[in-house]
C-alpha cells in the first residue's frame, strides 16, 4: 500500500489501549498514515527509523520511557519534528517542552484533530 502524498506520518503512542484505539481511529479516518506503538522504546525507534515522519503524539505514562525521555531522544535525531502531548501539561524546568502542546483528556475527535492540524499545517508553512 502506498501512502499519499497528501496524507500525514503519525506515529501515536499511549500505554491505554482504549485511547490508543481512538487516537488511531480518529487520525486514520481524518486521511492520515499512522503508526502505533503501545510502549516509548517502541515509539523512540519507529520516530527515529521512519522517513518523513511528521508528527509524534505521545502521552505521560509510557512504560520504561517517559514521555519526556522520549521527546528528548527524538529531538535529538529530529529537532524539528512536532510533537503532540495527550494529558495534562508536563513540568518543563529545562525548556525541553516549550514547543510541544498539551491536549488534556477528555478530548473530542474535533479538538484533536485542530490540535494536530494546527501543528502540521505550522511544520509545513
Amino acid at each position: 500500500m502506498t501512502h499519499q502524498p497528501s496524507a500525514w506520518r503519525i506515529v501515536v503512542t499511549d500505554d491505554d489501549p482504549n485511547l490508543m484505539a481512538f487516537l488511531v481511529s480518529v487520525l486514520q479516518k481524518a486521511g492520515n498514515c499512522v503508526f502505533a506503538a503501545y510502549d516509548g522504546t517502541s515509539a523512540c525507534e519507529l520516530a527515529l527509523m521512519l522517513p518523513k515522519l511528521d508528527l509524534l503524539v505521545t502521552n505521560t505514562r509510557l512504560g520504561t520511557v517517559s514521555a519526556r525521555e522520549l521527546i528528548r531522544q527524538v529531538r535529538a535525531e529530529k529537532p524539528g519534528l512536532p510533537i503532540l502531548h495527550i494529558g495534562e501539561a508536563l513540568p518543563d524546568p529545562d525548556g525541553l517542552l516549550a514547543d510541544v502542546p498539551s491536549l488534556a483528556e477528555p478530548f473530542t475527535e474535533a479538538q484533536l484533530l485542530a490540535q494536530v492540524s494546527g501543528l502540521l499545517v505550522k511544520q509545513r508553512a
